[in-house]
Order: structure tokens, then sequence, then C-alpha cells
């Protein structure tokens, strides 16, 4: 069976663009018409030669993504100094099997590679030899050399009804700050699937605002600090990918994965960076382009990429997946399609900031207003037993009210001050509509899980965040980076001349001056982990206890269960738990 995502692109746009061109079949049998590859050649390229090294042919590893339940995204690299190239083009094969020793595959095929796209494969399989709700394994051969084997579980079946489903999230992490000591233990943890957030990788190398306690150096091609090229961005994805904690994660997990700003650049909206600081310099579209096709190319994730679609209209990364009626995961790019911020580019228009008229405009939009209609429609169309929102930035209003900012620092005039207008604060008014129209749907056990703030919490959504009385929508859980810089390593490294308090005191500013907010924590760095039943979800969020080495011991930080039917928080059990 061919697969076959092309929609008008030509052969060559479609090679090196998008899903690699592939002929999949089920079974152990070749067949003669296999298109791309002859009767009497197919058989020797699933040929597996002892003493061959994975890690040379295959540097990245695998990974497996945006799992259905028939089906899935497959993905590798081949480095094309270590195996042969004929024509400017690798034929890679691929299988999946029910065990790891795959005498008996259930799926074969084989793709095409080349220079264009950087030899990476991207292959989507949907076929029925593949249940729902099942684990399989799976491997890619290259001239006599297979790869690590990975492994990845199918969806639930459309209909079913599965009692429970385990997964974990992650987001933020800038390579150079630290190891992926958090990778190495959520790749141990037993879970169904992945999501990443966003922040895989960061386009910076050595920015002087956050990247200052570098633990592990970077130099992109070009010779700058900031991605501007296909080839940077191509190159951070080949180093971070080599790390082997997260090597790992993808061997053992299907990801579902998102992007945020630093796929592209800092704070970034639309098309528009803002490494520049400057309102009207900062369009990049090129650059933008870049780093849509270098996501699309190192992800194992089902959109693709159409070039002639320009910087906004080339790739469209928001989805949802069905567990059953368990779950609906609805996943937003709430970067792509949103206008810039309110108060300009500068720091301090937009963090520890009063804000500004233009923050209330009505007419501003984070999700723009295709996305929104279909996110609402997802949401409050749902079945599912429980609506999880997989998105960028915090949803919660997050501010020091007057007598809290004023203590912090003292400098500042006495006023409420906005942590951060990335954020949903730089978008109140459409925040407020689309909670409005949640509730007034009546949709119950609504949750997001959300990254970027490099740290851990938890709270309430509410109609109204600046009424305390005002009726809770859902249930808010943040998680923290895997190595980006949190509040304490900023305030360690120094950001701008301010003299950031301590986390203790932070967070009791944080908690005292939003009631919604029932815990923050930005002193650590992990992951978390929910355990869904049809009765509650358990959030356990996990920290490693450091980065600045290759290995750590990691504890329970805090668990939060969440009952089906209100939103509500609590927290039981022991809240410091080595493991």
């Amino acid at each position: 069976m061919v697969h076959d995502d092309r929609a008008g692109l030509s052969r060559r746009a479609f090679l090196g663009f998008s899903f690699a061109a592939a002929v999949t079949w089920t079974g152990e049998a070749v067949p003669a018409h296999a298109g791309i590859v002859d009767e009497s050649s197919a058989p020797a390229l699933f040929e597996v030669r002892s003493g061959r090294s994975a890690e040379r042919a295959f540097p990245c590893s695998v990974a497996a993504g945006d799992p259905q339940p028939n089906g899935i995204v497959l993905w590798t690299r081949i480095d094309p100094v270590a195996v042969p190239v004929a024509g400017g083009e690798v034929r890679v094969a691929y299988e999946i099997a029910a065990e790891p020793t795959f005498t008996r595959p259930l799926v074969r095929g084989v793709a095409l590679t080349q220079a264009d796209r950087d030899w990476t494969v991207k292959v989507r399989v949907s076929e029925n030899a593949l249940r729902p709700f099942t684990t399989y394994y799976y491997r890619f051969i290259v001239d006599g050399t297979a790869s690590r084997t990975g492994r990845f579980k199918t969806l639930p079946a459309p209909g079913s009804s599965p009692s429970h489903i385990r997964f974990g999230y992650l987001s933020c992490q800038d390579f150079t700050n630290g190891y992926y000591t958090a990778l190495a233990h959520i790749a141990d943890e037993e879970l169904d699937f992945v999501v990443h957030l966003g922040d895989y990788i960061y386009e910076t190398t050595s920015d002087s605002s956050f990247q200052l306690g570098q633990v592990r150096r970077l130099r992109l091609p070009g010779g700058r600090t900031r991605a501007e090229t296909l080839e940077d961005y191509r190159f951070l994805y080949r180093a971070y990918k080599a790390d082997r904690n997260l090597q790992l994660v993808h061997e053992r997990f299907a990801m579902i994965q998102i992007w945020d700003d630093h796929e592209f650049a800092n704070d970034a909206y639309g098309i528009f960076d803002s490494d520049t600081g400057d309102e009207g310099s900062n369009r990049a579209p090129e650059r933008r382009q870049a780093a849509n096709q270098a996501w699309a190319e190192y992800t194992a994730a089902g959109p693709a990429f159409d070039p002639a679609g320009g910087p906004i209209d080339s790739l469209r990364i928001y989805r949802s997946f069905k567990f059953g009626d368990l779950i609906d995961l609805v996943l937003t790019d709430e970067r792509l399609y949103r206008e810039g911020p309110p108060c300009g580019l500068g720091t301090f228009d937009k963090y520890l900031t009063r804000g500004c008229p233009a923050r209330l405009d009505p007419a501003r939009t984070m999700l723009g207003a295709t996305q929104r209609d279909w996110f609402l429609e997802q949401v409050t169309g749902s079945r599912a037993r429980w609506k999880i929102w997989a998105n960028q930035v915090m949803l919660m209003q997050l501010k020091f009210s007057n007598a809290w900012a004023r203590k912090l620092f003292p400098s500042l005039p006495p006023l409420d001050l906005y942590l951060n207008l990335d954020q949903w604060d730089g978008y109140p008014a459409e925040r407020a509509r689309i909670l409005g129209a949640i509730r007034e749907a009546g949709v119950r056990n609504f949750v997001t899980i959300t990254g970027d703030l490099h740290s851990f919490g938890a709270g309430y959504l509410q109609a109204d965040f600046d009424d305390p009385a005002s009726p809770r929508v859902g249930v808010c859980v943040l998680g923290g980076s895997v190595t980006s810089s949190n509040v304490v390593e900023t305030a360690t490294f120094g950001v701008g001349g301010i003299l950031v308090p301590g986390a203790t005191e932070f967070t009791s500013a944080l908690v005292g001056s939003n009631p919604h907010l029932r815990y923050f924590n930005s002193a650590t760095h992990g992951y978390v982990v929910m355990d869904v039943t049809r009765e509650k979800i358990t959030a356990t969020m996990t920290s490693v206890g450091t980065i600045r080495l290759p290995w750590s011991w990691h504890t329970t930080l805090r668990q939060f269960e969440i009952p089906s039917g209100q939103p509500q928080l609590t927290a039981p059990g022991a809240l410091a738990e080595s493991r």
C-alpha cells in the first residue's frame, strides 16, 4: 500500500518537505508490485548483518509519534557518510512487530530519503494489522544495519471505554543549560504516551539574559548566537537528538508534540521574532519558514509541511486525539496566529509590567479566529469523560498584587504587576471569551496542561480571575522545565539588573496575589505524570536533584487529585517521597 500525502505538491517537494515516499505492506512476503523496490531487491533491504553500529548509521536513533488506533508516524535520520548513497537517494526499510525480536513482522515498508530533507525519514503507517491500544516494536534498517528498537502504543478504539490512561508531559529543554536527567527518569516510567508542549530546541546558544550558566555549549554553523537559516535549525535538532536520554524517551514512548516559541524565536508571534527588540524591524518570514521546515523534518508528528503555503500556512500543528471515551486531548498553536504583545517588545513592556490599555482590546487574539472556533467546537462538542487542553503558555492570570509587589520590589511604583504578558494575561478578552463559552456549554472535567514558565504549579480556571467568587471552569496543571532556567537560576544569572527575590518569598507572593493559584514552585526541574481514570486524574509532579551533572536522583515534588465531576484540587499523601 502506498501512503501518499502529496496533496498537489510535486514529487520533489513531497520527498523533501513532507512524509517520505513509502511503500508499506503487511505480513512477511514482499509483493511484486511494491513500486519503488523490485521483487528481487526488496528482501535484501531487510537483511540485518551483525557487527554493524546503529549509532553510526542512525545517530539520532528513532522516534514514533501521533498514534492512532491502527497507525503511527515513524521517524529516523540516517548518516549519509556512514551508509552508501546511490543516485542521491537512500532506501531505508522499516518494520513493526508485536515482539522486539521481529521474528514475525506485522508491517514492513521501504522509504526514500535524500539531502533536501537532511536525510530524515518520516512515514505515516496506517494498517489494520495494528490493533487498538496495543504495544508494538519497530526499527529501521539500512545497508544491513538495524537501528535501535523503539516501541509505541496505539490509541484505544473509537467508541471504547478504557478505564485508565497514563501519560507524561514535558517542556522547555534548553540543551546548553544542563543535562537531561529528567528525561532519564521519565523514560523509566510506565506510560502509554508522552506529550511535549514545546521548546524542544532553543534557537539561541548563548543568550546573555538566560544562558550565562551554560553547561553544554553549542556552536551554530553560521557562527551566530541564534539560528537564522535552515541549516542552523537542522543543526540544533541534530545536536539535541544526539542526547542519549532524549533518545530513550523517544524509543520507549510515542510522543505527541507541539511547538512553543524557541523552535523559532524567543516570544515569537506569527512571522515576527523579538530578538531585535525593535518593533517593525523584527519581521522574519524566511526565518519562520526555515523553522517550520526543520520542525516538520525532525519531529515524528503527523502534520505535513507544504512549502508553497508560506510561513503561516505551510504547517498546521493544532490537532486532537481521542482515547476512546475517556480523554479528548486537544492541542493548540499559540504562536503562529497570535498578535504581537500589547505593550511593545521591550522587557519591561512584557515582564513585571502594569500592562497598558491595548491589553484589554476585545479584538486581540492569540489563537486566531479559525483555530479558536475549531478549539471551542472540539471542547464543547466532546463526549469524552475528560477534556484535556495541551497548550503552551499559562492560561491562569499571574500577577503580583500591589501589596506584594511593593514588598518584593520596593523601587517599583505601587501598582499591580503582571508577571508575563507573553502569556494569556496579554490576551485577557479572548481568554474570557473562551472560558465563558466552555462554562456556558456546561463542559465538565476540563483540564489544561501547560509548560513555558519553567515552573510547577496548579490552580483553577475562572471566568473572571479578578473576582475570587467567580465560578470555576476547570483546572490548570503547570509542568516545570526539563532544563531551561527557572526563577532561582534567573536570579543567579541576573536579568536586566533586577535583583529577583528568593524562591520562597517569590512563591508566597504569587500564591497570595492570585487566589485561584494553589501551588507554585520555580526552584527545580522535572516533568508531570497524569494518571487518568474515570473517577479522577492524579497529577504527579516529579523533580530532579540536579541538571548540572549527567545523573541525578528524582523526587515526588507534589501530587494533586482532580475528581471527576467538579473542578477541585486536593493534595493527598506524602509530598517529598524520594525514588
